[in-house]
């Protein structure tokens, strides 16, 4: 794997487009790191090792594609518990009765009772 800074890819960008091609290539910016993923096909998704790890750890019988749900593929949406027990949520009305205040003097009674 190379990695190269933010300046090297600014004076030799075609270059490491091309190395692209042949082995992985990574800009570091700062901290953080930006890889250079090269495809013929622009809607594929990636994943990295921790996520397909996270993936597996769910029992089988639970796990859904969670970019069915959310664009975002947060792991969350991949254990069909988590979408049950938020949809029972969801559908329950709330079991108490709500608070209103309409002054700011009723508001922090309501508050400084909490």
């Amino acid at each position: 794997m190379k990695i190269i800074s933010t300046r090297e890819l600014r004076n030799e960008t075609k270059t490491y487009f091309e190395l692209a091609e042949k082995e992985r290539v990574a800009v570091k910016r700062g901290k953080k790191f930006v890889n250079f993923v090269v495809t013929d096909e622009p809607d594929s998704q990636f994943f990295s090792e921790d996520w397909i790890k996270e993936f597996l750890a769910i029992p089988e019988k639970y796990r859904c594609n969670p970019f069915d749900i959310s664009p975002s593929g947060d792991m969350y949406w991949a254990d069909k518990r988590n979408i049950k027990q938020l949809k029972n949520r969801l559908s329950k009305p709330a079991e108490s009765n709500p608070i209103t205040a309409s002054t700011p003097e009723e508001l922090k009674s309501v508050l400084d009772s909490l």
